[in-house]
């Protein structure tokens, strides 16, 4: 049930998200979508992760983003769109796991 309500919180703030892109998001709304959407493809969940993808995709597109925060969003999105997620390289893992961390998302899915 709590993977359930993370996957709908996931995608009703990505829909959100990607119709509200222009109106002054910043890079924080990017780590709230990205990491519950890495979290819930590599435990094994797709539905969330086109949506995701979308709003990302805007955000990184939008130009409102510092070159560290776009790095992580550009793993990120690459890491999404993969179809094994899980055997993503180990310096878009490393950029993923400390990019969640540093703000305040400790990834559940995601091997050591």
């Amino acid at each position: 049930m709590r993977r359930f309500a993370l996957v709908v919180t996931t995608a009703v703030a990505a829909l959100a998200f990607s119709s509200c892109s222009q109106a002054g998001v910043s890079a924080a709304d990017a780590y709230k979508i990205g990491c519950p959407a890495v979290d819930s493809a590599l435990g094994g969940g797709t539905i969330v992760n086109k949506v995701s993808v979308t709003g990302l995709k805007a955000l990184r597109d939008s130009n409102q983003l510092g070159p560290e925060a776009q790095a992580w969003l550009v793993a990120v999105i690459q890491t999404l769109e993969s179809s094994k997620p899980e055997d993503m390289p180990a310096e878009a893992k490393k950029l993923i796991v400390d990019g969640c961390q540093q703000n305040g998302y400790e990834l559940q899915n995601i091997g050591a």
